[in-house]
């Protein structure tokens, strides 16, 4: 009698060939994770070797598991009703699992991720743990044409359990599988081009076990350990390329998008079963998980939703559940299944639970960080997902995965069919025991094309496409409040847009005139001005008095004072009404206050001054009584005239603002009139057209209830566009303040503004603070790793240039530069703030030596000097150096930054009084209007300097109950002087 005979082959079919790529190949192997009940499967995957290690702390396997499971095909283990093996263990300890793999071919799919695998394994039963098995697999064996399975060989070797094999016992295994190539070669099965690339494998296939299991800590197999761990290499190819994608961010990769949410943890009321991560170690010191929970959507990123559905489809496929629309309104809604004809759908009842956000910025109502932010994740890993227990069924939830004809009817139709897989997050959630009938496909591929899969589509298709039709179409059953919220969100949006683009030009203006200003104090145009004035007055007096006319004189003092009021009027800035103001005007305004003050006591009120010495000079030259009242009265008189036609212009502005305003007015209520008659005439002209006498009652009603609707639908459009009207007028609203001043809209407009501005600001400070603390982070792990690795290696460096005097030189000079920049980094320990968890005593001698050894170079590059008090060397403090160390750095740095242009001498004092400590230079100095804004994040006059230095200094010196401060030196324009002082210190 004839039998089958099986090629090993069959193996490379089953597995390597019938799984669609290495991203559902480790999703089986997580799924294997699951049924095991472990509690966490990690990948590790090497850049430098292409090692990919997958290991899991489940349950494991002992040497008769291995040998009669995993090392057979189709094993039917894992189905309940098996007359074959008896089931795999369970553990008691937890909720049971549903069993996710069934096909027995899931441990073939380790082919597909590399050639040869390394595997782990031990068992825990109960309380009881097995000795460790190990077994070597080269896969490529399985490709052979011609050789049958009981012609492989597969070394399987049993260790004390809590041990882990050496190298040479590793070595052992991968020698057995050498043998068994050469063997098969030499029996004529194996070409030589295919046993050399075997063979070739084998040789570079070496692991130091007890090395990478120090690195990778858990899960672990020594001690108490126990799971399966495989260790493969070289991986596959594409990984590389898959994963340098996803760390550029761009966009996600198919194996992250694959591998991404493994487990549901992005709702909220589940509760994973498995955690799930891959580490790319792109150096060896270095990794990054690239499917954490926080990459994925978590239950937090439903508050970022313009809209959420979900419910329950029952055994009908009818869908009864809440839509809310824009978080206003939860509308109970049911969407029948017609074409199920209350017959019972073949794939069972399942939920569905999805978010939604507007595509348009204008459309949303999520803040616009959140948007962006929730965006950018729906760019890259949008869609609705399914899990079955849990578990991810691949591929769904890929947007290139258009399971549900979703991106394909909005092409046909934006507006008709609304959704889109990039603008949705959410689940559709199975289970094996309602839904058994849906059946994976062998290769992991989404489910088999069978009645139940087709049903469950069409459900869906006619949800969705329902869903669109009633809550988000013009012509909505239900969709008056999303047309009306959308349309508030961007009339509102419309409105913000049009006051911020005001308010920015009005803030242009100001800044403009601002500026102007400073450039003309700059240039001392208000003293020349006003010596001009004094010229034109003793020439003017001059005359007068030669031709003894008193009536000139007093018009020459009346034009002198008149020509200063213009140059007082020329510097003065009114400050717009009703607009908020940017920190960097609020700090200008407060300038221009302190500066306009100097003018007028130090330029205007002088010049006064002489104008009335000189004319009472003059006065007195003449030697004739003046009339005093007629002088008086010619001086008031002229103000007087200034004063009325500055009141009547901004009368008659105000009054044109309302004519202008009362035409518009006039113009929106025409138009409104206008409109609504004509849609009174065109119902006027359907019913005079219409035959009523042939239609029955109902039809009747209908024609009534359709043009009362038309009415009252634009009377109630007109009525809400007239009452926004009446509200602005409402708000035109004002009092006196105890100055006499109005206090009205413009004015509570702008504080709102100046608040928003202020927020807004604040945010992008702390945002910027936050991303250069991440950088920082970034960069200083990666150099810590790389100082780390270049000190291992100069410890191999070591051991061969012992051995080979050649090397000693070379080693010699690459050490003692290394020791020279490893001394030079030992000066950054006071900085990092881990070291000191306690406050310590620091005296300014320790402070003063640091800041020497670290400027030294600098200091005498630019010739400055460093004077150090000893007042400041005897001062002592109690914090943390990470603190206090960063901000006298920071003063000295600058100091020489300005000082290396001035000319000689260059010093910097350090000086202190018991109290205070003072940092002062002799260069350039700090102007008026710079002194607040220097501690404010961004402001900097420096080339390239990102103005963070003092601004930061002055925070971490705060939480410290510290203060820094400039010293003002009133008038002396050389030189600034910080001072650092307990913030108790008032002054």
């Amino acid at each position: 009698m004839a039998k089958f005979k099986t090629r090993a082959r069959a193996v490379d079919m089953l597995g390597r060939q019938q799984i669609a790529g290495v991203p559902n190949a480790i999703s089986e192997l997580f799924k294997n994770a699951h049924d095991a009940y472990a509690d966490n499967v990690v990948v590790d995957f090497f850049r430098s070797d292409g090692l990919f290690v997958l290991r899991d702390d489940g349950l494991g396997m002992t040497q008769d598991d291995f040998e009669n499971r995993w090392l057979t095909i189709g094993t039917e283990s894992k189905l309940v009703s098996s007359k074959g093996i008896k089931q795999p263990p369970i553990d008691s300890s937890k909720k049971k699992r549903p069993i996710m793999g069934e096909k027995g071919i899931g441990r073939l799919a380790i082919a597909v991720i590399g050639p040869q695998v390394l595997v782990l394994t031990r068992a825990r039963r109960g309380n009881k743990l097995s000795d460790l098995v190990a077994a070597f697999l080269h896969w490529g064996l399985f490709e052979a044409p011609g050789v049958n399975l009981d012609q492989i060989d597969i070394p399987i070797a049993v260790f004390p359990g809590g041990t882990l094999p050496t190298a040479k016992e590793v070595g052992l295994m991968v020698s057995s599988v050498r043998n068994n190539v050469l063997n098969l070669q030499k029996d004529g099965y194996l070409d030589g081009k295919f046993a050399r690339r075997l063979l070739t494998d084998l040789e570079n296939f070496h692991l130091d076990l007890s090395e990478l299991t120090g690195a990778l800590k858990t899960p672990s197999l020594l001690d108490d350990g126990c799971g399966t761990h495989f260790y493969i290499m070289p991986s596959n190819e594409s990984l590389v390329s898959d994963l340098d994608m996803d760390i550029e961010g761009k966009e996600a990769s198919k194996l992250r998008k694959l591998l991404l949410g493994f487990s549901n943890t992005m709702l909220p009321d589940t509760k994973p079963p498995v955690s799930t991560a891959f580490r790319y170690w792109r150096t060896n010191e270095q990794s990054y998980d690239l499917i954490s929970e926080e990459e994925f959507f978590t239950p937090e990123d439903f508050k970022a939703i313009d809209h959420y559905i979900e419910g329950t489809f029952d055994e009908n496929g009818q869908f009864s559940g809440t839509v809310s629309i824009y978080g206003k309104k939860k509308f109970k809604h049911v969407i029948p299944w017609t074409k199920g004809i209350g017959t019972p759908i073949s794939c069972g009842s399942f939920k569905i639970k999805f978010g939604y956000v507007q595509g348009d910025r204008k459309d949303t109502k999520v803040p616009p960080e959140d948007w962006a932010m929730i965006t950018r994740k729906l760019n890259l890993i949008g869609g609705l997902y399914i899990y079955q227990d849990d578990i991810r069924i691949l591929p769904y939830g890929d947007y290139d995965v258009d399971y549900l004809g979703i991106e394909k009817r909005r092409s046909m139709g934006i507006g008709y069919y609304f959704f889109s897989y990039r603008r949705m997050f959410g689940a559709i959630e199975l289970t094996r025991a309602q839904n058994s009938n849906l059946v994976e496909k062998a290769g992991r591929e989404g489910f088999q094309e069978n009645k139940a899969f087709h049903e469950f589509k069409a459900v869906l298709e006619n949800f969705f496409i329902q869903l669109a039709a009633d809550f988000f179409r013009e012509d909505g059953k239900y969709s008056d409040v999303w047309i009306e919220t959308r349309e508030e969100i961007k009339r509102i949006a419309q409105a913000r847009q049009r006051q911020e683009k005001e308010s920015k030009k009005k803030q242009r203006e100001f800044e403009i005139q601002i500026n102007t200003f400073f450039e003309k104090v700059k240039a001392g145009l208000a003293e020349k001005d006003v010596i001009i004035i004094l010229d034109a007055l003793r020439e003017q007096i001059s005359v007068a008095t030669e031709n003894k006319d008193q009536i000139a004189l007093l018009e020459a003092e009346v034009n002198a004072t008149r020509e200063l009021n213009k140059v007082r009027a020329k510097f003065r800035i009114e400050k717009p009404r009703g607009i908020g103001l940017t920190r960097q005007l609020k700090r200008d305004w407060n300038a221009y206050g302190l500066e306009i003050e100097r003018l007028e006591k130090d330029v205007f009120v002088s010049t006064q001054e002489k104008i009335d010495s000189i004319v009472n000079d003059a006065i007195k030259d003449l030697k004739f009584a003046l009339d005093q009242k007629q002088r008086v009265d010619l001086l008031v008189n002229d103000v007087v005239v200034d004063a009325r036609n500055l009141i009547q212009n901004k009368i008659v502005a105000t009054r044109e603002k309302l004519v202008d305003l009362d035409k518009r007015f006039n113009v929106l209520v025409r138009e409104i009139s206008e409109e609504l008659e004509k849609t009174v005439s065109h119902i006027e002209s359907e019913v005079n057209e219409t035959d009523f006498s042939d239609k029955r009652k109902n039809e009747i009603e209908e024609y009534r209830h359709r043009w009362e609707n038309q009415i009252s639908t634009q009377s109630q459009k007109y009525s809400e566009i007239l009452t926004h009207v009446q509200a602005q007028f409402e708000n035109i609203n004002w009092y006196r303040d105890e100055y006499g001043y109005l206090i009205g809209g413009a004015e509570i407009t702008a504080a709102l503004e100046d608040e928003v501005l202020a927020l807004r600001e604040r945010a992008d400070a702390d945002l910027e603070l936050t991303q250069l603390g991440m950088a920082l982070d970034v960069v200083n792990h990666e150099f810590t790793n790389i100082i780390r690795s270049i000190r291992n290696n100069l410890r191999k460096l070591k051991a061969w240039a012992e051995a080979n005097p050649k090397l000693q030189s070379v080693y010699k000079d690459i050490f003692d530069s290394f020791a020279h920049l490893d001394g030079y980094l030992t000066l950054f320990t006071p900085l990092n703030r881990r070291l000191y968890r306690t406050s310590i005593n620091m005296s300014g001698s320790n402070i003063a030596t640091y800041l020497e050894d670290l400027f030294n170079e600098r200091l005498e590059r630019h010739e400055v000097t460093l004077i150090v008090t000893d007042t400041f060397r005897r001062m002592e403090l109690v914090g943390y150096p990470s603190t206090f160390y960063p901000v006298f750095i920071n003063l000295v740095d600058n100091a020489i930054f300005w000082l290396k242009d001035h000319s000689l001498p260059r010093e910097i004092k350090l000086d202190a009084n018991g109290v205070e400590f003072f940092v002062s230079d002799n260069g350039p100095g700090i102007s008026n209007r710079d002194r607040e804004a220097i501690f404010e994040l961004g402001f900097t006059r420096k080339p390239g300097g990102r103005g963070m230095g003092l601004y930061i200094s002055r925070e971490v010196l705060k939480k410290e109950n510290f203060q820094l401060r400039l010293l003002d030196k009133k008038g002396k324009k050389d030189g600034a002087t910080f001072i650092i002082s307990p913030t108790e210190i008032r002054y």
